[in-house]
């Protein structure tokens, strides 16, 4: 796929992996607007990338709803919708698990996914084309002890994508979906892992997502995994 000129969307894209795949897309030519619900960051990062910005909290449809709209209204089209935005809880056995912050890590993680799906198929299934790009992680492929929570949304995702995917099957409407390990971000702020500089840099993993995009026929299930020491 050519990026050049793409009209790109993608949540939690001021800081993190969202801002290092807002990057590079912004250095393939492509069109990129992001969204956050930190206005600071939002606009800084927005300023710093020469990328348009709209403020908007993923857990509310109607807020994605206007996000979509601010994005065709500017450009006429949606070519690449990225649900990246998420947050993580701090690791702790099932039984401990804050049911608060359960519920806000599924409005975020997960709800503000679906939301974000509805959007990008409506748009999509008028232009009769484009593409969906799930960010989950290794999390959603395998149970990991003390992440009950965090696991549980990212499996949920995996549920919505593959769902998803054979619903639009005959379209030209791709659903990918990105399955990274561990990276170097502020998402573990409640409790950073011991080992997190032996993670990934999200700058590597955003490269190997381009890269993958930019082949022929890219790889709907986009395994990262990282690398052994």
């Amino acid at each position: 796929m050519d990026l050049k000129n793409k009209i790109i969307v993608v949540t939690g894209g001021s800081q993190g992996f969202g801002r290092a795949l807002a990057k590079v897309f912004q250095a393939e030519s492509a069109n990129v607007v992001i969204a956050s619900h930190n206005e600071s960051e939002l606009k800084k990062t927005a300023k710093e990338l020469s990328v348009d910005f709209f403020l908007a909290d993923v857990t509310s449809a109607k807020v994605l709803e206007q996000f979509g709209a601010f994005a065709v209204n500017k450009y006429g089209a949606i070519d690449i919708w990225i649900n990246n935005a998420g947050i993580q809880i701090a690791p702790s056995r099932t039984e401990k698990v804050d049911m608060e912050k359960l519920r806000r890590l599924f409005e975020v993680n997960f709800f503000g996914y679906f939301h974000g799906c509805q959007t990008a198929l409506r748009i999509m299934k008028k232009q009769n084309a484009g593409t969906i790009i799930n960010v989950n992680s290794t999390a959603g492929l395998d149970g990991k002890p003390e992440l009950s929570a965090y696991c549980s949304s990212k499996f949920a995702i995996k549920g919505l994508t593959e769902t998803i995917r054979k619903e639009v099957t005959g379209s030209k409407i791709k659903i990918l979906a990105i399955y990274p390990g561990g990276m170097q971000t502020d998402i573990y702020r409640e409790k950073y892992p011991a080992d997190i500089k032996e993670y990934m840099t999200v700058e590597s993993v955003a490269e190997k997502v381009l890269a993958n995009l930019k082949t022929k026929n890219p790889e709907q299930d986009l395994i990262i995994k990282r690398p052994k020491v």
